[in-house]
């Protein structure tokens, strides 16, 4: 019945993308992020619904009145130049072909979508609705999975989405600190007291699944995003008291396993998991160093025949780190196009938070500046430790800040305009008209009287 329902709204949502492109994108995020198809059976479960959507987001915006135009700002063109910059470099991997190639189209396709995204956000309500999606697609599997720990008294250990980018315990906690600041981002917008409760109450259980990960690096992560999101919060003391109630009844509901895992982070030299990550980061550098400009491709690392051209092969894994990820797959290069993708939006959201400080009615934008900074913070900082150089989420969150920032320009160049317009009028009111040549000639000859049709002076 869950599969028939699911499919039924597919059916019905897939012709609304034709006629409304931004529909699309909506459905292609919210398949992307929430993985909905992973939770039914049959013909549900194994359809490309991703793709279906991609394809008729793609016609309808080619047949609709939508913009064409290429959003041509720092950001996408950084984001094509990295499509360039795979492409180009796939021929030179290591990597296994199986291994290399599908996930080449698969990040070739969501950068491709992040273009199209850009093009189509045009205004804040639909920035706005592209940030709810985000929270409503990480909302239920926070409530899921939280709700779970409380449940079974904090022995749950929570997981991602089955078969996703983040259906991992580490990479489902780093995703929920990238999501934490966009929940608050909402709630400081939203019009209705009861909305702002249940997204506080969806932030405090955010903060429990992430705890019940059992993620040691998302535990330091917490600690990290807990003193940004306070510092960018705009009342300083309620932020500490509640960041500080919520974080901290967190870890005193959390079991005795769960005390003596976090612990071991002082032991770390001594940790398996630790030496592999450290292990896999020297292998991704000497990897880099000897395919500087090509670097060996995505996965390249998981083949002992790859790593064994560097170093003796004790671990054959991914490179845990966004870092080393990015820069032993991709060279120099490409690495350096990918890390100002992530450069820019911190001056965008810098930019953001200064042009809109005196603004009350661009309110909006300087609280999307500021908890946008707080995810950079946690995608940079748990990601040193995660294998998520790619991630969907946060580069769709670095496209809505550009875009959110063109809006921004968009509408202190239109308020600047405005009294510019209306001195003009004013002074076009008030100034004397002189007649010409002709039409003094014609004064004279009437003896004073103007022609028909002169305004006087």
């Amino acid at each position: 019945m869950r599969s028939l329902f699911f499919v039924l709204d597919m059916l019905c949502l897939l012709p609304v993308s034709i006629v409304q492109p931004f529909v699309g994108v909506l459905l292609w995020d919210w398949i992307a992020f929430m993985n909905p198809h992973q939770m039914v059976w049959g013909f549900g479960a194994h359809w490309p619904w991703a793709l279906a959507s991609f394809v008729v987001t793609v016609i309808g915006w080619a047949f609709s009145r939508e913009p064409k135009r290429f959003a041509v700002n720092p950001t996408t063109v950084l984001m094509v130049l990295f499509m360039i910059g795979i492409t180009v470099n796939m021929p030179f991997a290591l990597a296994a072909p199986w291994t290399e190639h599908p996930e080449w189209l698969r990040v070739l396709k969501m950068f491709l979508f992040f273009i199209i995204t850009a093009c189509l956000l045009t205004d804040k309500r639909r920035i706005d609705a592209l940030i709810w999606i985000i929270a409503i697609s990480m909302g239920f599997w926070i409530l899921y999975q939280g709700g779970a720990s409380v449940v079974t008294l904090g022995a749950h250990k929570a997981f991602g989405p089955p078969s996703s980018m983040i259906s991992d315990n580490n990479i489902f906690a780093a995703a929920l600190l990238v999501v934490l600041p966009l929940l608050n981002y909402l709630r400081l917008q939203a019009a209705h007291r009861v909305v702002r409760l249940s997204l506080l109450f969806v932030m405090g259980v955010c903060f429990l699944a992430v705890l019940a990960s059992y993620s040691r690096g998302a535990f330091l992560g917490v600690f990290a995003v807990t003193v940004v999101l306070w510092w960018r919060s705009r009342s300083k003391v309620l932020g500490v008291i509640v960041l500080g109630a919520a974080l901290g009844a967190a870890i005193m509901f959390m079991p005795a396993d769960w005390v003596a895992r976090m612990h071991t982070i002082d032991h770390y030299s001594h940790d398996s998991s630790a030496e592999s990550r450290l292990y896999i980061w020297r292998v991704a550098w000497l990897l880099a160093l000897h395919h500087p400009l090509t670097g060996v491709g995505f996965g390249a690392t998981t083949s002992a025949a790859v790593v064994q051209t560097v170093a003796p092969v004790k671990w054959t894994i991914e490179i845990h780190s966004i870092w080393f990820q990015a820069l032993g797959e991709q060279g120099f290069p490409v690495f350096f196009i990918w890390l100002s993708i992530t450069l820019v939006g911190v001056f965008n959201a810098r930019r953001i938070v200064k042009l809109t400080r005196d603004r009350p009615d661009l309110a909006w934008a300087n609280d999307l500046g500021r908890m946008v900074q707080v995810s950079i913070v946690a995608y940079t900082v748990t990601g040193t430790f995660l294998p998520i150089a790619y991630w969907d989420i946060y580069f769709t969150v670095l496209v809505a800040l550009q875009m959110a920032l063109v809006l921004v320009r968009r509408e202190l160049l239109q308020g600047a305009g405005a009294p510019r317009r209306a001195r003009a009028r004013v002074a076009d009111r008030g100034a004397i008209r002189v007649p010409g040549p002709a039409v003094a000639a014609r004064l004279v000859r009437s003896g004073g009287a103007l022609p028909r049709g002169v305004p006087a002076p």
